[in-house]
């Protein structure tokens, strides 16, 4: 159990249930947090007893019964039906549905004892958006009050859904559709080779008949996507395996990025990165050694990070920018992100005592259940 003093005082006792993939929980009271951990994937039977048991525990522990339960929008959640359970168990009368990238942004503000009035950025695997859709490459403009989704990665088919993950070769044909069209496999054969070439006419069935392909904003998912084209690997054993080998061949001598686009669609700006796929493909084609290409595409994303900040901050007058979600366990990103950012002249502020990842997530929706803050 980890004990985290709050920048602020909650108006009731409050049980914050976490998200799913690691599960975790906070109950609070006062201005003091109670932040319990590592329970693994909730979709797990045994994870999810021991998670619910201990909940039951520490309440008792702490003597402490919420009057407040907050938990992740997403309705499938097993820590979502737990919350509902628990609440009507309990007869808890206040029930609070927190966005999943807005708490990841609200522990980071937790965590630095920032006021509202700032930009968070939330790159992450998944979560469940306002639009129905997979977020997961998010800027947020506000605080604890209230959130606006201000600009985000374009939206890509992600074949297969949740396969994806476990074969991420899916999202690199997902990609390459949409930087290159339909010619891509016979175009490049050096990139779409072996089995890939026989599979990627199956995932663009797949992406034009929208079957099974939900859309997803995800930076998880585009790590996943070009650490397979780079590193020529199809299956993952666990969650951002390729990314990490990605990251840990980096060149970080080398300071050279791709092409990107951002632009401006109903009132928010759309990240593109069509031009970023298009050269790695010409990269690895003219045989640059991939620790440059693993260079040049982090150093492409910390750069996207720059630029939409410093548009945000020209449309918003917003100075402060929080870094929040499991992508910024990156060390390579989070640290070129954090020079451009301070070159740039933002405050910048990021993790060190609640995870950046999904264990810190409950902190975020305590606060933001008990500012009572939304997110539109």
């Amino acid at each position: 159990m980890k004990t985290i003093k709050l920048p602020f005082k909650v108006k009731r006792p409050i049980l914050a249930c976490g998200a799913d993939l690691k599960g975790a929980f906070a109950l609070a009271a006062g201005d003091t947090a109670y932040l319990v951990e590592g329970f693994g994937p909730l979709n797990d039977p045994d994870n999810l007893r021991a998670y619910e048991a201990s909940v039951s525990l520490h309440e008792k522990i702490l003597g402490l019964r919420p009057a407040t339960i907050a938990r992740d929008r997403h309705p499938d959640y097993h820590s979502s039906r737990f919350a509902e359970a628990h609440a009507a168990g309990l007869k808890i009368p206040h029930m609070r549905d927190i966005q999943h990238h807005t708490a990841h942004v609200a522990s980071a503000i937790v965590e630095n004892s920032i006021g509202d009035g700032l930009i968070g950025v939330a790159f992450d695997g998944s979560g469940y958006g306002l639009d129905g859709r997979i977020w997961g490459g998010e800027f947020f403009v506000g605080g604890l009050k209230g959130f606006r989704r201000a600009a985000h990665f374009d939206y890509m088919p992600m074949p297969g859904g949740d396969q994806a993950v476990r074969e991420p070769w899916r999202m690199a044909i997902s990609y390459l559709y949409r930087a290159f069209g339909e010619d891509f496999p016979a175009q490049y054969p050096d990139i779409v080779k072996g089995s890939r070439k026989g599979r990627s006419s199956v995932i663009r069935k797949m992406i034009d008949g929208n079957f099974n392909s939900p859309l997803t904003s995800s930076a998880g998912r585009l790590f996943d996507g070009v650490a397979s084209l780079i590193l020529s690997r199809d299956t993952a054993s666990f969650e951002a395996e390729l990314p990490v080998e990605l990251e840990r061949i980096v060149a970080g001598e080398n300071h050279e990025s791709y092409r990107f686009d951002i632009k401006p669609k109903n009132g928010v700006f759309i990240i593109e990165i069509s031009g970023m796929i298009r050269g790695i493909v010409r990269d690895l084609r003219n045989k640059t050694d991939k620790s440059v290409v693993s260079a040049k595409f982090h150093n492409t994303i910390a750069e996207i990070i720059g630029a939409t900040a410093a548009g945000l901050r020209k449309k918003f007058k917003l100075q402060k920018i929080t870094l929040s979600g499991g992508v910024f366990q990156n060390r390579y990103l989070t640290d070129r992100a954090v020079h451009i950012l301070n070159k740039e002249g933002f405050s910048v502020y990021t993790h060190s005592k609640i995870n950046t990842n999904d264990n810190g997530i409950p902190v975020g929706q305590l606060a933001m259940a008990d500012a009572e803050g939304s997110c539109v």
